[in-house]
C-alpha cells in the first residue's frame, strides 16, 4: 500500500515539475520589449516625453520629485502631461517602460529606463496646482504674447523655472527670459553668466547695431553685446568708453 502510494506521489510531482517547466520554456520563449533610452521634457516643462517601442501595447511612467516618487501612470500615447502631478517645488524627473498585453504570447514588459533629466517647478506653481489651478491661469508669455495666447510658451515662461535665450520663432528675434518668468525691457541688461550688456526694446526684444539712449551713442553687435573699446564698424574706425558710450 505504502509503495503505492509512494508511486503516485512521484507521478503528481514529476507532473508538476514538467508544469512548471513548460511555463518556464514558454516565458522564456517570449521576447522582451525594447528599453527606453530617449528621454526628455517637453518645452513646457512639464510633459514627459519618450521614444516609441515598437510592438509595445502601452507604457507606464513613474514621476519622482527629488528622487521620491509621486506619481504612477499608464498610457497608451509616447508622452504624458504631469502638470496635475507637480503639487511640490523642486527637481522632478520620470522613468518609463514599455509594456506588453497581459495575455501576449511573444512579448513581456521591457525593463525601466533610467532617470529622465530634470526639470524644475517653482513654489508658486507648485502651490497653484494643489489648489487646483492650471496653467492655463497665468498670462506672462514672452514678448509680443496676447492674453491668453500660446498656452504652452506662457507655461513654459512662468511655471518652470529657467533663466535661458529664447528666439521666437518665425521672426527669429532673441528675448531672455528670467527665472521668474519676467523679461528685460526698454532698457539695458546684463548677462550675468558673461558680463556683456545688451540692450531691449520696448517689447523686449534684443537690439543690434546703433542704440542712442540718454543723450549717448552705443553700438551693439550682430550678437547683440554691447561694444566696449575699439571697434571697426563698416569700415570705420570708433572708440567706446569702459560703459559703452561712443567717444567723439
Amino acid at each position: 500500500m505504502k509503495n503505492w502510494k509512494k508511486q503516485i506521489a512521484l507521478v503528481v510531482a514529476a507532473g508538476v515539475l514538467m508544469a512548471m517547466g513548460a511555463v518556464t520554456a514558454f516565458a522564456s520563449s517570449k521576447s522582451r520589449l525594447e528599453t527606453i533610452t530617449d528621454l526628455y521634457w517637453g518645452d513646457d516643462g512639464t510633459t514627459a516625453n519618450w521614444e516609441t517601442v515598437e510592438d509595445a501595447y502601452q507604457y507606464e511612467v513613474r514621476l519622482y520629485c527629488e528622487e521620491s516618487q509621486v506619481a504612477s501612470v499608464k498610457t497608451k500615447k509616447d508622452s504624458y502631461d504631469m502638470e496635475k502631478k507637480m503639487t511640490k517645488e523642486g527637481n522632478y524627473t520620470f522613468r518609463v517602460r514599455a509594456l506588453a498585453k497581459s495575455n501576449s504570447k511573444e512579448f513581456t514588459d521591457g525593463y525601466w529606463s533610467e532617470d529622465s533629466e530634470e526639470t524644475y517647478i517653482a513654489a508658486d506653481f507648485a502651490e497653484l496646482i494643489k489648489n487646483g489651478g492650471s496653467s492655463s491661469q497665468l498670462k506672462n508669455g514672452g514678448p509680443g504674447k496676447k492674453e491668453g495666447e500660446q498656452a504652452a510658451e506662457e507655461k513654459e515662461a512662468s511655471v518652470v523655472s529657467q533663466a535661458k535665450w529664447i528666439q521666437e520663432a518665425g521672426s527669429g528675434r532673441w528675448w531672455y527670459q528670467n527665472a521668474d518668468g519676467s523679461y528685460p525691457a526698454n532698457g539695458w541688461w546684463q548677462d550675468l553668466a558673461n558680463g556683456i550688456w545688451y540692450f531691449f526694446d520696448a517689447q523686449g526684444y534684443m537690439q543690434t547695431g546703433w542704440i542712442d539712449w540718454n543723450g549717448s551713442r552705443y553700438y551693439c553687435t550682430g550678437s547683440g553685446a554691447m561694444a566696449v573699446g575699439e571697434y571697426t564698424i563698416d569700415g570705420a574706425a570708433y572708440r567706446f568708453d569702459a560703459s559703452g558710450a561712443l567717444q567723439q
